[in-house]
């Protein structure tokens, strides 16, 4: 049937719709192949660099990590549990964070309740501790209040080994 259709059209529109065929046979080959493979080898090249930034990045931490585990810097370790009570007491009251109840937990442990403060103070707060005084959290439950951005929070903190 498209033989016979073929043809039946004179020399100059076969011409054409030769031309055409090659032009659709081109655009499905640019759009259907080659198109989103360029696009493909660009992003995972773009991702590649990405990677490789974030892997010299992470290169220089653990080096740097390295060197203040080797000499003995980094956090200031808490010597006692009453200098542990102290610290924490302290930076809460810098860092203008309520205490409502704080308890010795364990040799080298604290359990507190935080009320009503906000979230980004207080995880500032506990980076504090883990930074400057080796002191991690073990333990925490937080609920998000009424107010956005404030919650309640239950924490356990021990010095670090």
């Amino acid at each position: 049937m498209i033989k016979q259709y073929w043809q039946q059209l004179s020399s100059r529109e076969r011409r054409m719709v030769s031309a055409m065929a090659i032009v659709v046979g081109i655009s499905l080959f640019y759009f259907g192949f080659w198109s989103p493979l360029h696009k493909g080898i660009e992003k995972n090249h773009h991702s590649l660099g990405m990677k490789t930034s974030q892997l010299k990045n992470m290169q220089q931490y653990a080096s740097e990590a390295r060197r203040l585990r080797a000499s003995g810097g980094g956090a200031q370790q808490v010597a006692n549990r009453e200098s542990l009570l102290v610290t924490i007491e302290r930076t809460a009251k810098q860092k203008k964070l309520p205490l409502q109840q704080i308890k010795p937990d364990s040799d080298d442990g604290v359990r507190l309740t935080l009320e009503n403060v906000a979230f980004d103070r207080m995880i500032e707060w506990l980076n504090l501790l883990e930074v400057k005084h080796g002191i991690r959290v073990t333990d925490i439950a937080v609920e998000r209040q009424k107010k956005r951005g404030q919650v309640n929070g239950r924490i356990l903190l021990q010095v670090s080994s």
